[in-house]
């Protein structure tokens, strides 16, 4: 990889500006996954004699991450896609959401919950309490938004043309109660990938929280 090739204008009918940021040095930060993974979109592309695996590895140096990149298609023994557990994989992420869920709880300790049993109902003395706290866990399952991901191929422009593009798990019914909150975007970090001609950083989704849309 040598210089960013020069800046031209992007082809017309290209329905997202993003896809063209390559052919210069951008004027705005990348917004996450929002490059072109369409080779047509950028001036040049690496011949096989660019692509020995030694010296990009180099060139990349200790910006090389396993957990974020791949050389090759991830798969399991099998043929299946690989998908993994994210906070078991890496260290950061764990960390992240562990402070997370530490502060739903802090928050939720602190909130005056409704009395879930009748005075004189007979139950034991020590079951309020319990209940309480499960109810307190629930919310903080509930609120956790935790990341899902899948393995994209950028192709050919970029290397490692594996990257795991990771997103906020939004299914329903919310992560709010009442319903309302949705899982959003709290945090983003920055990979270095090679890309042809230009080194570039490469934002990804690092945490999400739950808040009003």
């Amino acid at each position: 990889p040598g210089p960013c090739p020069e800046s031209r204008d992007p082809p017309s009918g290209t329905a997202d500006p993003a896809a063209h940021l390559l052919r210069g040095r951008p004027s705005a930060p990348a917004r996450p996954y929002s490059l072109s993974r369409s080779p047509e979109d950028y001036r040049y592309s690496p011949k096989p004699r660019h692509l020995k695996p030694g010296r990009l590895r180099r060139l990349l140096g200790s910006a090389f991450d396993r957990f974020w990149m791949a050389t090759e298609e991830p798969r399991r023994l099998n043929g299946s896609l690989l998908e993994d557990d994210l906070e078991s994989l890496s260290r950061d992420l764990a960390e992240g959401a562990g402070r997370y869920r530490r502060k739903l709880w802090r928050e939720l300790e602190g909130l005056e919950l409704p009395t879930l049993l009748p005075p004189g109902s007979g139950s034991p003395p020590e079951l309020p309490g319990t209940l309480a706290r499960r109810l307190r866990q629930w919310l903080v399952e509930r609120a956790a938004c935790r990341l899902t991901s899948a393995w994209v191929d950028l192709g050919p422009v970029f290397w490692p043309r594996w990257v795991r593009h990771t997103a906020c798990d939004d299914g329903p019914p919310g992560c709010s109660w009442p319903p309302g909150m949705t899982c959003r975007p709290a945090q983003l970090t920055h990979i270095k990938l090679l890309a042809w001609h230009c080194w570039i950083p490469y934002p990804v989704v690092a945490a999400c929280k739950c808040s009003c849309r």
